[in-house]
């Protein structure tokens, strides 16, 4: 779906941040709207409570629980709180439930998608992909819509342009998917834009004034002066999403350096405390227990949670987790020792012991989890401050924007400042709402879809062509059954690197081989790997999807035109007879 296919000037413009650990949602009417400040009045409504602590919250985690026949029951902190309640309750029995949280990062390591695509649950029990975020969608989509009914607002779902952000890492195909998953949760084409994480919160930080930055905010007009390059470092929950923006006259930006990062969220830092466990009770113990006691081990994650949060560079203090009896049971049963003494008699023994129910763990145990996450951050991140400087002359990253759930660890913060703050005239900002400037900063997007005038292709693309067989360079396996051609070549339209302009399209020409032929069909690969790339077969390239235009059957061979969009957050494509000039249908088919 292009952008110029979405509806303009919507009555309102609706953000939905659907993260890795926590989801929610801003709006901002049409009336409230100024281009001069549009920060200014965007809503995120404390629509969320989190049930123990009773704390109203912008945000509430990415949970979805299920009835067994696939049925809603809740989302966010009740469904959290149900489903312990179910695995304490002697009558219910959990298997009978699916129970799904942080299944966002499924999108990022599944390399082959589709409307049959399974995930596991916390259970290991498995669902349609499809269902589960299509589910999840559905639900803040009603949580919003009660609200705007609560208000009394006169809005109808017609009235509303929603925006669904994504990762800027995420492959085409993990992008469309999000947009299967909106429209079967009610959301038409023509009312969804796409926005790239990084994008949005780069958005939001051009117009924040000083004092609306906690580290950094006397360089905040370096930001909004033109030709200030900037390096945006996104770290959610699942990922680290890291892309460079220049600003520029016309006060829009563009991309300097294509999107980078990895799977070095705040999860990540879960999964090494998850390690450290399988390393003291054994992995099958740790599989056990979050499988067989999974109310226990969210308790666990719970808790852990809280003292990420407290984990800073300076501190020496030591930080206690209580431990389920449940994590001791397993022990026993794998180990033939408690808890405490697996500890003991663990390589972890000199900084984490057991007292009681708490496990208690060293100052420097807790900053090696964290720091061997940041570490990876760091070095994507050095590594797109030398592309810079050696790609682009005379032109040099001088500030550096973090912002997203786990750049307000005051760990992280440290680490990153300590590591580039003034190395070659840098600045460190980081803005109050680090955890909210994605949300706010799609509702932007959703306003200004153009204020990104060109970014940088992150793939090679090309099709999947048939050529005549030439023994000298093609592989003998591939020649097709009568000889004369060779199945499978990889031939590239446009390169990786290439700066594309926003709504620009690429051109291509192919041609109709019979007489009467009522399409042409096509398969759209991508790769990474460019140089590497021969055959579609070849490791690292990965099939976009099948494209399709339909064309008027003539007696005549005819010559087709197919503009390739890549300009905007999702790939388009637009098909025209040559001869005729008569525009045909022509779609991109991902994910079937």
């Amino acid at each position: 779906m292009a952008s110029q296919d979405v509806i303009k000037d919507p009555l309102l413009v609706v953000a939905i941040d659907f993260g890795t650990t926590f989801s929610g949602y801003a709006f901002q009417f049409k009336h409230e709207y100024s281009k001069e400040d549009p920060t200014n009045k965007i809503s995120a409504p404390q629509a969320w409570n989190d049930g123990k602590m009773q704390v109203a919250s912008m945000k509430t985690p990415t949970c979805l629980l299920l009835k067994n026949d696939g049925e809603i029951e809740s989302f966010g902190y009740e469904a959290e709180r149900r489903f312990s309640e179910i695995c304490e309750d002697e009558d219910e029995n959990p298997k009978d439930w699916y129970f799904f949280k942080r299944f966002k990062m499924k999108l990022h390591d599944l390399k082959v998608l589709s409307a049959s695509t399974l995930i596991v649950d916390e259970q290991n029990k498995e669902f349609p992909a499809i269902e589960v975020f299509s589910k999840s969608i559905l639900c803040l989509k009603t949580k919003l819509l009660d609200e705007l009914k609560r208000k009394k607002t006169l809005v109808q779902i017609g009235d509303i342009l929603f925006v669904l952000t994504v990762p800027a890492i995420w492959s085409d195909n993990a992008k469309d998917f999000m947009r299967q998953a909106a429209r079967k949760a009610g959301i038409d084409d023509n009312k969804l834009l796409i926005s790239l994480e990084p994008e949005s919160a780069s958005l939001f930080c051009q117009y924040l004034p000083v004092d609306r930055f906690t580290i950094g905010g006397e360089a905040q007009c370096a930001l909004a002066a033109p030709g200030t390059v900037y390096m945006i470092v996104d770290l959610g929950g699942g990922t680290a999403d890291i892309t460079v923006h220049e600003k520029l006259e016309n006060g829009k930006l563009r991309e300097v350096h294509r999107a980078c990062g990895g799977p070095w969220g705040g999860t990540a830092v879960d999964a090494f405390f998850i390690q450290v466990l399988s390393n003291i009770v054994s992995p099958l113990g740790m599989s056990e227990f979050m499988r067989e006691h999974c109310g226990d081990y969210l308790d666990l994650m719970q808790e852990f949670e809280v003292i990420k949060r407290k984990v800073d560079t300076p501190s020496n203090k030591t930080f206690n987790i209580k431990v389920p009896v449940t994590l001791t049971d397993v022990s026993v049963k794998h180990l033939n020792k408690s808890f405490a003494e697996a500890v003991d008699s663990s390589m972890y023994a000199g900084v984490m012991k057991v007292t009681g129910d708490k496990l208690k763990m060293d100052s420097t145990e807790a900053k090696d989890l964290f720091q061997k996450v940041v570490d990876k951050v760091t070095i994507q991140m050095q590594k797109c401050i030398d592309d810079v400087s050696r790609l682009t002359s005379g032109r040099a990253i001088s500030l550096i924007l973090m912002v997203g759930g786990f750049s307000e660890s005051l760990f992280v913060q440290q680490t990153i400042k300590n590591r580039f703050e003034g190395v070659n005239g840098i600045t460190v900002l980081i803005p109050e709402e680090a955890g909210l400037a994605v949300l706010k900063g799609a509702v932007i997007f959703g306003r200004q879809p153009e204020s990104i005038m060109s970014r940088i292709l992150r793939y090679t693309y090309g099709a999947e062509i048939t050529p005549p067989f030439d023994p000298k360079i093609h592989d003998e396996s591939l020649k097709t059954a009568d000889g004369k051609r060779c199945n499978k070549v990889f031939r590239a339209f446009i390169e990786k690197g290439t700066e594309v302009c926003h709504g620009r399209p690429l051109e291509n020409i192919y041609h109709t081989t019979t007489p009467f032929q009522k399409s042409i069909k096509l398969k759209i690969f991508s790769t990474e790997n460019d140089s590497k790339i021969k055959y579609t077969t070849d490791e690292g390239c990965n099939f976009v999807g099948n494209l399709e235009m339909k064309i008027n059957p003539t007696k005549e061979l005819q010559d087709l035109k197919v503009e390739y969009v890549f300009g905007g957050t999702e790939l388009s494509v637009i098909g025209t007879e040559v001869k005729s000039k008569t525009r045909c249908e022509t779609t991109i088919s991902m994910n079937n």
